[in-house]
């Protein structure tokens, strides 16, 4: 099919087949098909959707247009995915965490993208830490210690790589058949047996209601489903972020604590429910109900096995553990009061990503260089009685005057006096 014939019949609302997919992801990867024209078929995908069928070729089509990984029989394969949130280090403990617990775990990440944090972005807050691995000793790594984190190679599902970045300048980045064939043409890719999604609902959420969520979710699964990959979706709070440390550096601080057994509830809390889910798949004797594996992930942390792990794999990609003492931190520190007494919620998500972003913590183009050492860390936990006056939390930044102003977003931007929400929402 010529390519001007494919974009009409998206056009128009007609049904293409496997094959016209393979052949438009192939062009789209080696860049035979110019820019304007994935445009505008990218325009029409949104316009006029894709159907379920289609939405897998797609998939399927990304994930075939380059490498696909292969690994040695072993110990069970799985990985986890987030649609991005605030303050959302939760992959920082569960790779570490799931490996512990008898995982393989090749997780292979991205940066921050609008308001939401970037895993990469983070573990580079270590000196020395190398996210950028050949893919050859990234299946070696996961081989020989359990676990390995690194970005997109360019022979990895490059197909996605260039509608990815046509998406964002097109403004059809909110497309769920879209969303769903880009997360997952990456995650097949790596060609695991366990796929976990963490898909957050919320202010501070791409997909603000859980209808949207709850779309996506299904997606996501059922198009794994066709790849022969076993699926479990979460819908995850986000109207505010998770724990109490938003920024690169201090969310690997948080992390820290947390495999240290220690650290805020929500991230523990939802970095072992993610994980036991992985456990129940891949070991379902084993672990025939939840709580054996919640119980089982809550020993490793406590027992600094998962810790131990994470410090292997720092230390496999080049990272200087003897610096974890020594992260990057902000010259000013500046103090935010209550001023009033009540029963304070938090940050309102979206807000606070918007703040951090915008005192150096994520990027407004892709070649902006972060600042590791901004962000946000708070005292008090939401959801607590408070009185006038006490200090709730700390902005970080490089300059008075750029804290002062991110103080005043963020005082207006406290919530007050609401119903508190369960984390986890649903299980798709």
């Amino acid at each position: 099919m010529q390519i001007t014939d494919f974009i009409s019949a998206k056009r128009d609302g007609r049904e293409v087949n496997r094959q016209d997919f393979y052949d438009f992801a192939s062009s789209v990867a080696s860049g035979e098909i110019p820019d304007y024209q994935v445009s505008a078929w990218l325009m029409a995908a949104y316009l006029k959707g894709l159907s379920t069928a289609e939405t897998i070729s797609l998939t399927l089509a990304m994930r075939d247009s380059g490498t696909v990984l292969k690994w040695r029989n072993g110990l069970p394969l799985a990985d986890k995915h987030s649609t991005g949130g605030v303050g959302d280090k939760i992959s920082l403990v569960l790779a570490p965490l799931a490996a512990a617990a008898g995982l393989r775990i090749p997780m292979i990440s991205g940066r921050s993208l609008g308001h939401t944090g970037g895993t990469l972005d983070k573990l580079e807050s270590i000196p020395g830490m190398n996210v950028n691995i050949e893919m050859e000793r990234f299946v070696r790594l996961v081989e020989e210690n359990g676990v390995a984190m690194t970005g997109q190679s360019d022979d990895l599902a490059p197909a996605d790589r260039r509608l990815y970045a046509l998406r964002d300048t097109t403004a059809t980045v909110t497309s769920i058949p879209l969303i769903c064939a880009s997360i997952l043409s990456k995650k097949l890719a790596e060609n695991t047996d366990f796929l976990v999604f963490d898909v957050k609902i919320g202010s501070g959420a791409f997909m603000k209601t859980e209808k949207q969520g709850t779309e996506l979710a299904l997606a996501l699964k059922d198009t794994a489903k066709e790849a022969g990959v076993q699926v479990e979706a979460f819908l995850t709070g986000m109207d505010f972020p998770l724990g109490l440390k938003t920024g690169n550096a201090l969310e690997v601080q948080e992390t820290l604590e947390v495999l240290r057994g220690e650290g805020p509830q929500d991230v523990r809390e939802l970095s072992i429910r993610l994980t036991a889910s992985m456990l129940m798949k891949a070991y379902p004797e084993k672990y025939p109900v939840l709580s054996d594996a919640v119980e089982y992930c809550g020993r490793i942390l406590d027992n600094g096995n998962a810790f131990a792990r994470f410090i292997l794999m720092i230390e496999e990609q080049g990272g200087d553990i003897s610096a974890f003492e020594l992260l990057p931190e902000a010259p000013v520190k500046f103090e935010i009061a209550a001023g009033r007494s009540g029963f304070w919620n938090g940050v309102d998500a979206l807000v606070l990503g918007e703040v951090v972003r915008g005192l150096g913590g994520g990027r407004y183009r892709v070649d902006q260089e972060i600042n590791p050492s901004a962000g946000w860390e708070q005292i008090i936990p939401g959801g607590t009685d408070i009185r006038n006056g006490e200090i709730l939390g700390l902005v970080h930044a490089s300059d008075q005057k750029s804290a002062y102003n991110a103080s005043l977003s963020i005082i207006k931007a406290f919530v007050w006096d609401q119903s508190i929400q369960p984390l986890v929402r649903k299980v798709v």
